[in-house]
């Protein structure tokens, strides 16, 4: 099992830094930093070394362009097939897959106005059996809504009748024709002639399924030419009205695909036609619109409701990986790629565009290169990428050994300069300067490069997290637990890696007991900038316990060294 895991720790290793590997070298599962021109034993653990890859033999295995590309240069490694198994790794092959940019904007849901049915009146008259009340009042096509009582309805279907007694066809489409134009329906025009009797309340029929939406008679009505009776709306189909950036106008036509989510009602990732897009820009918000077209057919979209919607443009066949494949650093993208029996190699990519859980590999693969998609190793965030390195501290040098030059070390001062800056304002009871701890703030950028995979990354990284947190601070509450923050982040450096030159800086470290919180001052008199608990001083070590690992070889470029 610590093979296996030794295994499994150099991996991560080679995914997080540059390694410069000599021909024939050979370095322990465990034990990564010794090095031998030799197979044997290591002498720290006593488990046998491992080959490491020469760097000749990488340089044979990359093409022109990896030479031409910037970045440190990564070795490949191999790993048993129990370990593959145990570690739960998963690979892919990167594939043509066709997708493009998305533009991401929100709309309403509206009614589909194709589907709405108007009854006019275009007669005088007296509305006579109502069977529906209300707006919302469901109707099904052929149903009956209404009986008009309209003398002039009455005469042009007596006109009717005797037209179809004489029998002439002319005379008989002449006054079918007027009690079309008079607005009584096809339907109550066939029962006249088939009856050859006049309606004297004429029948109005629902022309198709929908709500009553609308309706402005009751029984007894006087109706006057014009006057709309009863509107019908079917939803079956609804619009969504989509308000687009104006920049991302021109990049959509009628064939774009449209996908709509509607947060609140659960539903996810609904296909849409674009129906119309709308000419004009709104001065006012330098937006477009946008019409879609939705399948309604289990009515839960209702009008006015809110709509997110995506529209997928520039379409076409791409090289796609899934997206957690991808190994973000400082030099660029990686993957991790598989070359069968259980060899891997790190390989550079350039991504493009990001879809639904897929990147674009624009270069660095070709299809059907199979990359590792999961696994304990794969790191694809800096918080894993971070986490890994503090499961690798065990291995890494005593802060003691650093090898930290004067410039470094009085970069490093700044922080505790931070620390005592707080705790003096404190105690004199001002509320410190956020803009006097700011210069503290940016030294990471310089440091850690340098220090980055040792003990000090640590230190420095959760210190300049606890800086940059105490930005917004305004209660003396918030900046004491900024003060502790600060002090507990820079401990294991001012204890274990330069306690002496510290104190001989007269700088004193205290906790107040009870409370559990640190502090930092340079006067002899106690000031506890907490106001409460015991203050107990912490002593210097005379001597810091740092022994560095034994080898024979060291990897060139690194931040240790042997003191």
């Amino acid at each position: 099992m610590k093979k296996h895991l030794g295994i499994f720790i150099i991996l991560i290793g080679f995914l997080a830094f540059p390694v410069l590997a000599q021909a024939e070298q050979y370095t322990c599962p465990m034990h990564p930093h010794y090095v031998a021109d030799r197979p044997g034993t290591c002498p720290i653990c006593g488990m046998d070394l491992v080959e490491l890859e020469t760097e000749g033999e990488v340089q044979e295995e990359a093409s022109e362009s990896d030479e031409d590309q910037s970045g440190p240069k990564r070795t490949s490694v191999t790993i048993d097939p129990e370990t593959i198994q145990n570690s739960g790794i998963r690979k892919k092959k990167a594939q043509m897959a066709s997708f493009g940019t998305l533009v991401r904007s929100y709309g309403d849901v509206t009614e589909n106005i194709r589907l709405q049915n108007d009854i006019s009146a275009r007669v005088e008259g007296w509305i006579v059996d109502l069977s529906v009340q209300a707006m919302g009042d469901e109707v099904k096509k052929g149903d009956l809504l209404f009986k008009l009582y309209s003398p002039a309805l009455i005469s042009a279907q007596r006109d009717l009748i005797s037209a179809i007694s004489t029998g002439y066809k002319g005379r008989i489409d002449s006054a079918s024709k007027r009690l079309v134009s008079l607005g009584m329906q096809k339907e109550a025009i066939q029962k006249v002639k088939k009856s050859r009797k006049a309606f004297e309340n004429v029948p109005f029929y629902a022309q198709s399924d929908g709500l009553v939406s609308a309706i402005n008679i009751r029984e007894g009505t006087y109706a006057k030419p014009g006057m709309n009776l009863i509107t019908l709306q079917s939803y079956d189909t609804v619009w969504i009205d989509v308000n687009v950036a104006e920049q991302d106008i021109p990049f959509i036509n009628k064939e774009t695909k449209a996908t709509v989510s509607l947060p609140a009602l659960g539903i996810k990732d609904k296909k849409a036609a674009i129906d119309y897009i709308y000419p004009v820009i709104d001065q006012a918000t330098r937006t477009g619109r946008v019409r879609l077209v939705l399948d309604n057919a289990e009515g839960k979209l209702k009008p006015g409701a809110y709509a997110d919607v995506e529209f997928e443009t520039d379409v076409e066949k791409r090289l796609a990986i899934p997206s957690d494949a991808v190994l973000k650093s400082k030099d660029g993208d990686y993957v991790v790629l598989s070359q069968g029996q259980g060899r891997f190699q790190p390989q550079k990519i350039l991504t493009g565009l990001s879809y639904k859980g897929y990147s674009e590999v624009l270069e660095g693969l070709s299809a059907d290169d199979e990359i590792v998609v999961s696994g304990q190793f794969l790191i694809d965030s800096e918080s894993a990428l971070r986490e890994s390195f503090r499961k690798m501290q065990t291995m890494q040098m005593p802060l003691a050994l650093l090898d930290v030059n004067n410039e470094q070390l009085a970069m490093i001062d700044h922080l505790i300069d931070a620390a005592i800056y707080i705790q003096r304002e404190l105690n004199d009871g001002r509320t410190p300067n956020p803009n006097m701890i700011m210069p503290a703030i940016n030294l990471g950028d310089h440091l850690m490069p340098i220090f980055r995979g040792t003990k000090l990354q640590f230190v420095l990284e959760d210190a300049e997290q606890a800086l940059k947190a105490s930005k917004d601070n305004v209660t003396d509450k918030e900046w004491q637990n900024s003060l502790n923050e600060l002090v507990v982040a820079l401990k294991p450096w001012l204890l274990e890696g330069k306690p002496q030159h510290y104190k001989s800086k007269n700088l004193k470290l205290y906790m107040a007991h009870g409370l559990d919180v640190y502090w930092l001052q340079i006067k002899d008199d106690v000031s506890n900038p907490y106001g409460e608990g015991h203050p107990m001083k912490i002593d210097w070590p005379e001597k810091v316990d740092a022994k560095a690992p034994e080898m024979t070889e060291m990897p060139a470029g690194g931040a240790h060294a042997n003191h």
